[in-house]
């Protein structure tokens, strides 16, 4: 048996059915764009060593994205490391092998410190000045985000009854995004949260409650954020009109998940604990939160530690 025919055994006739769609997509995209027509693949798995993988791997490293004409990101190269890892072990479970030659292959770190990217608060409120300005429920998302650190599928999944008026509580139970059918067609899937914190409840500032009741009284879908007419608005839409919107208005030309950390960041500025922040981020734990805006806080630890006051003083 191949390697090719190994991985497309497990990951078609075993594997597929046992994981979320959006999981499967990742791993076929992965073996499709960077295995299936790699010499490696063809060859015989009993031939295979550990040795044989790492030199793969090492390739890998050096090999440009697709999309990106980057090199390979880490999470790219560990989708692969997991793909070979997992078919190697579907084939001793079954008697295909005797040892997984992928048994002590390490996964790739990524060297680059990860870099938490947040607008100003004076760009913030450029941001906020030019869609008011706009008067176009469409962009309200964007100022959601903002005051809410939603990520941008459960943004477009979120739903009128997923809002509590009365306790001014906001459910994030739900997620959009992007898979493909039998066929190879992309299409919208709704899921769950991908993990079990960030299934969450966000109790949302007055005024944003207050701005949400009146968008609602116009609104003509159940989602909250939606085109005027009531369709569907698009992620990919929402991403190109607030690129436009960056452009337009002169400032740092960050991502859209750039919103997520500037709520967060502004979260931490104005004195909200890092287990606080952890809940309404739906992250696993405060330790995770902790790692992602330790270094964004430095003007918000130099604050504090100013505000620690001299007890005595010395000649």
């Amino acid at each position: 048996m191949k390697l090719y025919e190994l991985i497309e055994e497990w990951l078609y006739n075993y594997h597929k059915d046992s994981v979320k769609q959006q999981t499967f997509v990742r791993y076929d995209c992965a073996y499709k764009n960077y295995l299936q027509n790699d010499e490696f693949s063809q060859r015989k798995i009993k031939k295979i060593t550990a040795r044989d993988v790492q030199e793969f791997i090492n390739r890998l490293k050096k090999q440009k994205s697709r999309k990106t004409k980057m090199n390979l990101s880490a999470n790219t190269i560990n989708i692969l490391i997991t793909v070979l890892q997992s078919a190697f072990t579907y084939a001793v479970d079954f008697d295909l092998l005797k040892d997984n030659p992928c048994s002590k292959i390490k996964r790739v770190t990524n060297k680059a410190e990860r870099k938490v990217e947040a607008f100003t608060v004076q760009e913030q409120m450029e941001i906020e000045k030019y869609i008011k300005s706009l008067n176009n429920p469409e962009y309200y998302g964007i100022i959601l985000c903002l005051y809410t650190g939603l990520r941008i599928g459960e943004l477009v999944a979120l739903e009128w009854d997923d809002i509590d008026f009365e306790k001014g509580i906001m459910s994030i139970n739900k997620t959009i995004y992007t898979t493909k059918n039998e066929d190879g067609d992309w299409y919208f899937e709704t899921s769950i949260p991908k993990t079990r914190t960030s299934k969450r409840q966000i109790p949302l500032p007055s005024y944003i409650l207050d701005e949400l009741k009146e968008l609602k009284k116009t609104s003509k879908s159940k989602n909250i954020v939606s085109m005027n007419d009531g369709s569907f608005l698009k992620p990919k839409q929402l991403r190109e009109r607030f690129m436009r919107l960056l452009k337009k208005i002169k400032v740092s030309r960050l991502n859209f998940h750039a919103l997520r950390h500037t709520f967060a960041t502004r979260a931490l500025e104005f004195g909200m604990d890092v287990r606080t922040l952890s809940d309404i981020m739906g992250h696993a734990n405060a330790s995770i939160t902790l790692n992602i805006y330790a270094h964004s806080m430095t003007d918000h630890k130099k604050n504090m530690m100013n505000n620690i006051p001299r007890l005595f003083a010395y000649q």
